[in-house]
């Protein structure tokens, strides 16, 4: 287990959802209109005919007529073949980010497009990821952590944290409020945590929600911002919970009865204290 895991979240949490897009038959005018209409610095190009990609930047426009391209006639009706270069490689949506970071690297790529089932469905660029970074890396506060029977979707264990919590902001009975939607989400537990192991994050009423699925837990921590600091920890505090009950845990699972009983946690908070 890596001490800080980014592989949670995918190209597709962060990318823009859609592609702006010329064909080949496209010219020099078409790419620059198409920049200037939507204030950006490259445009894909797409080849029907062999079905691949490619790109146009700035950086090769400037470079296209330096080379001598300004001085040719008719300057904005040259095909956009003159100036594209590629094919490009895509990547998959469902690649982790950490890896989308690794091969933009490695090809020196500004932005990458992303497929789904082969076809461009969104962009990933450096400045997304320089979004995705200010959000997930930031400093956030737990609010409230709870532990659920994913046999019977019952809450085993609260954990305020009070200096964390504006009271102006959240009301203790919005407690219950919280938990009887992440029951509600909990009747979901095998298909999407158990199974896909896909769902570790929501956002509900402007807070993030953390999920780490262990043994038949699930560790939840309402925070008030998204942060692999806070996933780390909840990582570390659920494997602690489990630990600590086993016995029980154990026996529940084997039983198939779930537990009803509620835990003191108050020994596992300071996982949660501040460096």
């Amino acid at each position: 287990m890596k001490e800080l895991d980014v592989s949670s979240a995918i190209a597709g949490e962060i990318m823009t959802p859609y592609v702006i897009m010329l064909n080949t038959d496209a010219i020099f005018q078409d790419v620059i209109n198409v920049m200037h209409k939507n204030t950006i610095t490259a445009v894909f190009i797409y080849d029907d005919a062999k079905d691949e990609y490619f790109i146009i930047s700035q950086t090769d426009i400037i470079n296209f007529l330096e080379e001598g391209g300004m001085f040719q006639q008719n300057l904005s009706k040259i095909p956009v073949s003159e100036l594209m270069h590629g094919p490009i490689d895509m990547v998959d949506i469902e690649t982790p980010i950490d890896n989308v970071i690794r091969f933009m690297t490695q090809r020196k790529y500004k932005r990458v497009l992303i497929s789904k089932e082969g076809k461009a469905v969104g962009v990933v660029s450096t400045r997304d990821i320089m979004m995705w970074n200010n959000t997930y890396f930031k400093q956030a506060k737990p609010q409230i952590l709870l532990f659920m029977d994913n046999i019977t979707s019952n809450f085993i264990a609260k954990h305020i944290f009070e200096k964390n919590v504006d009271e102006d902001e959240i009301q203790r009975e919005l407690i219950d409020l919280y938990g009887g939607a992440l029951s509600t989400l909990s009747m979901m537990t095998d298909e999407i945590m158990k199974k896909s192991g896909k769902l570790s994050q929501l956002m509900k009423e402007k807070r993030s929600i953390l999920f780490q699925p262990y043994l038949n837990i699930t560790g939840i921590l309402i925070s008030d911002y998204n942060s692999i600091e806070l996933r780390h920890k909840l990582r570390m505090v659920t494997n602690k919970f489990c630990e600590e009950f086993a016995h029980v845990i154990e026996q529940a699972a084997e039983e198939r009865c779930g537990i009803y009983v509620t835990f003191d946690i108050s020994s596992m908070i300071s996982i949660f204290k501040e460096k």
